[in-house]
């Protein structure tokens, strides 16, 4: 009987561990208005602060972000938190489910 409950939740917190991972989505951003290399730090700092944003890097000499989030985090979000860090204008250009 224990046993029996050790499997069913192990295969239950297995499919819970698969639903979590499959709503995390890649993001890539353009960003306008960097003027130095402090400016990606600015602008990361902004985006990490979103809630469900996972992960994020910024290049001033690609003036790209690449980040990692889940699903619930819109465009409108990520924008917004680029405009608030200061002069910059931020755009995303591509967005795709991550599949582990």
């Amino acid at each position: 009987m224990i046993r029996r409950w050790m499997v069913l939740t192990v295969v239950l917190l297995l499919v819970i561990a698969v639903h979590v991972e499959a709503g995390q989505q890649s993001v890539v951003m353009e960003i306008e208005g960097m003027s130095c290399y402090g400016c990606p730090v600015t602008i990361k700092k902004a985006l990490k602060k979103v809630a469900g944003v996972i992960e994020a890097k910024v290049s001033f000499k690609k003036k790209k972000a690449w980040l990692t989030v889940d699903e619930t985090v819109t465009d409108e979000m990520l924008t917004e938190a680029v405009s608030k860090a200061g002069p910059y204008k931020g755009r995303v250009i591509k967005r795709k489910n991550i599949v582990r």
